[in-house]
């Protein structure tokens, strides 16, 4: 009778999307902070400071402005009790998970997403145009991501009561720094520092290269790092469904120290992401389909309805590849020899709605760092870094759930932020993320629809031969 009614509740429990797990560890993470902050915060604040200056603060002021300093010690102590303790290991293990899996999985993805296109010769018109687009709409959506973040600052306005003080930021001594550091003296070391942006370029070049051998040694290539794509996707999706445990360990955490006003800070950053996706879903793909084809870009959109809704509800890109292959070719018109080699490619390198995310959301933490140290200032330079970070990991990250926010780690480490800040981004994650699958599986269609333009590979009696499917103006 006890096993049957187990096995009942591991039946509904099953049933829950994961979504809601990770609301539920976000509430448990809440509520575990919260907990660890009322019960030992005072206690533990006074004992950091008599063991960094010997001597607590006389008045508040004074406090607030030296906290950064006795964070790290802090930290410590509240790692030292029972609950901090097990929720420091979780957090750590979580991590180190993301990172594990950081590597082996762009490197696949980014080999396969090359490789996928079989005959160079045949095909370089088309990869090209479709790499033109990829990068291009990439491009727009990094910078609307840029004047955003520039322009409201939601760091600024974030509540931060303290923030480690050993955070460094680099600034590149210039240009040329930035495209030698991009081109690895060793691969295999630069994987074995964490080193992703020579580790994505050597990628990417041995992809295109894996072109130009012989069928069958191409075919070896393909097929050995398919499987290995497919492993660590796999691998990923395990990591990612552990993510209710490793949120509510990291949101605890960084509570306990901080207090929950710290939450709510986070409203102005998802709102800046959302207003860039808005953007560039709404106004800058359509346009730029448009000014290349002269076809009406929102009678596309209606066309693909529900494309957008499963990419929305999915929050997977590739998970929605079926159903955009079918609606581009059946309803739109697309002929399978364009949508099929551009769309399963888009999939893997055209990531729109990533792109800006990863920019808005370091940014993000960038700007609440320097707004609790003032001695420290975001530079162009570093602002300039994160700008071609965003790029080149948007090309990387797998069409899966949270994809993104894994990809995250990469920017935070080439940056010098501390990881556990990623849980201020997984708060809001999961509503933001289906708006970045819609805007990546969207491009991935205008892309496509506008190389079949070019091609003549548009069968007109499909869609545009309606009334209303061409356009003489934008708007």
């Amino acid at each position: 009778m006890e096993t049957s009614r187990l096995k009942a509740l591991f039946d509904i429990l099953s049933k829950i999307k994961l979504h809601w797990w990770i609301l539920l560890g976000m509430l448990a993470g809440i509520l575990w902070g919260f907990y660890l902050h009322e019960a030992h915060y005072d206690v533990l604040l006074e004992q950091a400071y008599l063991e960094v200056f010997g001597v607590f603060p006389d008045t508040e002021a004074a406090a607030e402005a030296t906290r950064h300093e006795v964070q790290g010690e802090l930290q410590a102590l509240f790692n030292a009790t029972l609950g901090g303790s097990i929720a420091h290991g979780l957090a750590e293990l979580f991590l180190a998970l993301l990172r594990m899996v950081v590597i082996p999985l762009v490197v696949a993805s980014l080999i396969c997403g090359v490789t996928r296109m079989s005959d160079f010769k045949r095909l370089r018109r088309i990869g090209g145009r479709a790499a033109a687009w990829y990068i291009t709409t990439s491009f727009f959506a990094i910078s609307t991501g840029l004047l955003l973040v520039n322009l409201f600052r939601p760091g600024e306005r974030a509540t931060m009561p303290a923030l480690p003080s050993d955070v460094d930021i680099p600034e590149p001594a210039g240009i040329w720094d930035m495209i030698l550091s991009m081109v690895p003296p060793n691969p295999i070391g630069a994987a074995a520092d964490f080193d992703l942006l020579p580790v994505i370029f050597f990628s990417l070049l041995f992809g295109i290269f894996a072109l130009l051998v012989d069928d069958e040694h191409r075919q070896t290539i393909y097929g050995f790092f398919n499987a290995v794509f497919e492993i660590m996707l796999k691998m990923t999706l395990f990591v990612i469904a552990l993510a209710p445990i490793g949120i509510a360990a990291l949101i605890a955490r960084l509570l306990a120290t901080t207090g929950v006003d710290v939450l709510w800070g986070v409203a102005g950053y998802a709102a800046t992401v959302a207003a860039g996706l808005a953007i560039h879903f709404a106004v800058v793909l359509p346009l730029l389909m448009w000014l290349l084809t002269r076809r009406n870009p929102y009678l596309v959109m209606k066309t693909m309805t529900a494309t957008l809704v499963t990419a929305f509800s999915t929050a997977s890109s590739a998970g929605t590849l079926g159903v955009t292959l079918e609606q581009t070719e059946q309803r739109v018109g697309v002929d399978n020899k364009v949508g099929g080699f551009t769309l399963p490619l888009g999939a893997t390198l055209n990531m729109d709605g990533t792109a800006l995310y990863e920019c808005v959301a370091v940014l993000f933490i960038a700007q609440l760092y320097a707004a609790a140290n003032p001695e420290f200032t975001l530079t162009i330079g570093t602002q300039l870094i994160v700008v071609v970070l965003a790029l080149m990991v948007s090309i990387g990250a797998a069409g899966i759930p949270h994809a993104g926010l894994v990809m995250m780690v990469i920017i935070f480490e080439a940056v010098g932020l501390p990881l556990e800040l990623i849980a201020l981004l997984w708060a809001v994650d999961r509503p933001l993320d289906m708006m970045r699958t819609m805007v990546n599986v969207w491009s991935d269609a205008v892309g496509t629809v506008s190389i079949a333009h070019h091609e003549g590979a548009i069968d007109e009696e499909v869609l545009f031969n309606r009334r209303g499917a061409s356009i003489s103006a934008p708007g």
